[in-house]
C-alpha cells in the first residue's frame, strides 16, 4: 500500500535481517546481562523510560491512573505505554523523571519501546485534541462520558441473563452472549484502558466484567495493551498477528499450509470456539506467567488471583440454572452463549486489522520499528461506521483512534476521527476508513481468502532488526 516518504523511513539491508532465537521479546540477548533474573535487580519495580532505568516503587498508591495500570510497566520499556497513555505527557514525563534512577541497570538489555512522542503526525493530531475537544484537561474530561453506555450495556446484559437464567436454551443462551459480547467490546475493554471513568477504582471494577464474561481482565491487559497496541500487526510482537496459527493465517508473513486455502469458510466454524481458546489461554498463562505475546513482569498475587476467582464466578452464573432446570437445556445454552459471543467478538476484533489496506506486506524484517509511530497506527488499522457503530463497538469500529488514544473514553472517537483525518490528508499519510460494517467485513472475508492462497513474504519468522535493543 502507498506510503508518503517521510513517513518509512530507510529499512535495513537484507544481511541485517537475523531470526531471534525465541519468538520472546522480552528475554535478554545471548550474552547481554539479565536484569529479569538478577537478584540485584528481582525486588526493583524497575522499567525503562527512553533509556534510562527507574525504580517505580516510590510512584505506587501515587499513580492517578491506579496501580493495575502502573503495574505493565514494570519489567520492560514502557515508553509507547507512557507517552500514548497520557494527553499532555510533558506533565507525566516530568513526573516520571522524579523518580529514582537505577544506576549501573542493564538498559541495553532490554528491548527498545516504540517513541510516539517522536511522531510528528501524532504531535500533531495529540495537541489539536486537546487543544480543541478537551481544552480544561484539568478536569480528566477526556475520561467522562461513558456513563449512559455502562448503564444501557449493564441494563442488557442483566436482562439477557434473566431471561437465561428462567429459560436456558440454545436462544436464550444466544441472547447472553450477545450481552456478553457487547460488554466484552464496550464496558471491560474500554474500562482496562483506564478511560471508562476519571476514577481507577470505578475501571478497575468495570475492568473485571471481562472475568465474568469468561475471559480474564489481568491476561487481556498485557496481551491486549502490552503486546497488540504496541506492537499493532508486528509480524513478531503482535500477538493477535500469530497466535489464530496454524488453524488460521491472516498475514502472508506467517507460514502457509494446504488446508489454509478454505480457510475463508471454515473460519466460520472456528470463531465461536474463541471462547474456548480464552479459557484455555488464562489457565495456561496462571502457570507460566505470561500471554503469547508479554510476560507478566508486574502481575501482583491479587490480580493473579482474580484469574481463579473470575473463572469461578463465570462458571457459577453459566451453569446456575442447573439448580432449577435440566443439564440439556443448560447445556444447549451454554453452547449458544459460547457460540454467538465468540462469533460477535472474533468477528468484530479481527475487520479492522485484516483487510488489505491495514497490512504493509513489505514489513518483513523489523520495517515497523524504523517507521513513526503515528503512522504505524494509521497503516495497520481501519476504521468503518460512525456513532452508532462507535455506541455498539465501544469505539472498536474507529480502531485508528483507538489505537491512538487509548486512554480516551470511546464516546468521544468520533469527533477525533476528523482530527486525525485531516491530519493525515495533510502528509498525505493513508487513513482508511469503511461506510459500514458490512462494507469492510466483505472486504476482511476477501482478504482471509487471498492469506490463505498466498505465498510466504520473507524468509523468516521472527524478524528482528541488528540492534540487539529491539526486540
Amino acid at each position: 500500500m502507498p506510503t508518503s516518504d517521510a513517513a518509512v523511513m530507510d529499512k535495513p539491508a537484507e544481511d541485517e535481517r537475523v531470526a531471534l532465537q525465541t519468538p520472546r521479546p522480552d528475554v535478554a540477548q545471548p550474552g547481554a546481562a539479565d536484569p529479569w533474573n538478577d537478584e540485584k535487580w528481582q525486588k526493583t519495580k524497575w522499567t525503562v523510560y527512553r533509556d534510562v532505568a527507574y525504580d517505580l516503587g516510590p510512584f505506587f498508591e501515587k499513580h492517578p491512573g491506579g496501580n493495575w495500570l502502573l503495574n505493565l510497566a514494570i519489567g520492560r520499556d514502557c515508553t509507547a505505554l507512557m507517552e500514548s497513555y497520557h494527553l499532555r505527557p510533558e506533565v507525566a514525563t516530568a513526573r516520571f523523571r522524579m523518580l529514582p534512577k537505577l544506576e549501573g541497570f542493564p538498559v541495553e538489555a532490554v528491548p527498545r519501546s516504540p517513541r510516539p512522542n517522536d511522531s510528528p503526525l501524532y504531535n500533531n493530531i495529540r495537541n489539536r485534541v486537546r487543544e480543541e475537544l478537551f481544552p480544561e484537561e484539568g478536569k480528566n474530561k477526556h475520561r467522562m462520558g461513558g456513563d449512559f453506555a455502562t448503564c444501557v450495556i449493564l441494563g442488557f446484559a442483566t436482562f439477557a441473563y434473566t431471561v437465561y437464567a428462567m429459560m436456558p436454551g440454545f436462544l436464550s443462551g444466544m441472547l447472553l452472549g450477545l450481552g456478553g459480547a457487547w460488554i466484552g467490546l464496550t464496558i471491560q475493554h474500554c474500562a482496562n484502558h483506564g478511560a471508562m471513568s476519571p476514577s481507577p477504582a470505578v475501571n478497575g471494577v468495570l475492568g473485571l466484567t471481562n472475568d465474568l464474561i469468561g475471559g480474564s481482565s489481568l491476561m487481556w491487559r498485557y496481551h491486549h495493551q502490552v503486546s497488540h497496541h504496541i506492537h499493532c500487526n508486528d509480524n513478531a510482537l503482535d500477538q493477535d498477528v500469530y497466535t489464530a496459527m496454524p488453524l488460521l493465517r491472516f498475514d502472508a508473513r506467517r507460514p502457509k499450509a494446504w488446508y489454509h486455502r478454505f480457510q475463508q469458510w471454515y473460519m466460520f466454524l472456528a470463531f465461536p470456539l474463541m471462547q474456548v481458546a480464552f479459557q484455555v489461554g488464562d489457565i495456561a498463562g496462571l502457570f507460566t506467567r505470561d500471554t503469547e505475546g508479554a510476560k507478566l513482569h508486574g502481575a501482583t498475587t491479587w490480580e493473579l488471583t482474580t484469574v481463579v476467582l473470575g473463572k469461578i464466578a463465570h462458571f457459577g452464573l453459566l451453569l446456575g440454572p442447573l439448580l432449577q432446570h435440566s443439564a440439556a437445556a443448560v447445556a444447549a445454552g451454554v453452547v449458544g452463549f459460547t457460540a454467538c459471543q465468540g462469533m460477535v467478538l472474533a468477528c468484530t476484533f479481527a475487520v479492522s486489522h485484516n483487510v488489505k489496506e491495514a497490512k504493509v506486506v513489505e514489513d518483513t524484517g523489523g520495517e515497523a520499528w524504523e517507521r513513526d509511530w503515528g503512522v504505524q497506527q494509521l497503516v495497520t488499522s481501519a476504521d468503518w461506521g460512525g456513532k452508532i457503530g462507535n455506541f455498539f463497538t465501544g469505539g472498536l469500529n474507529l480502531q485508528v483512534e483507538h489505537h491512538l488514544f487509548p486512554a480516551i473514553c470511546f464516546v468521544h472517537y468520533p469527533a477525533i476521527a476528523k482530527i486525525v483525518q485531516e491530519e493525515a490528508a495533510k502528509l498525505n499519510i493513508p487513513y482508511s476508513s469503511y461506510r459500514t460494517l458490512p462494507a469492510i467485513f466483505v472486504e476482511f472475508w476477501r482478504f482471509v481468502r487471498e492469506m490463505g492462497r498466498a505465498e510466504q513474504i520473507g524468509d523468516v519468522l521472527f524478524p528482528r532488526h541488528a540492534n540487539p535493543q529491539l526486540a
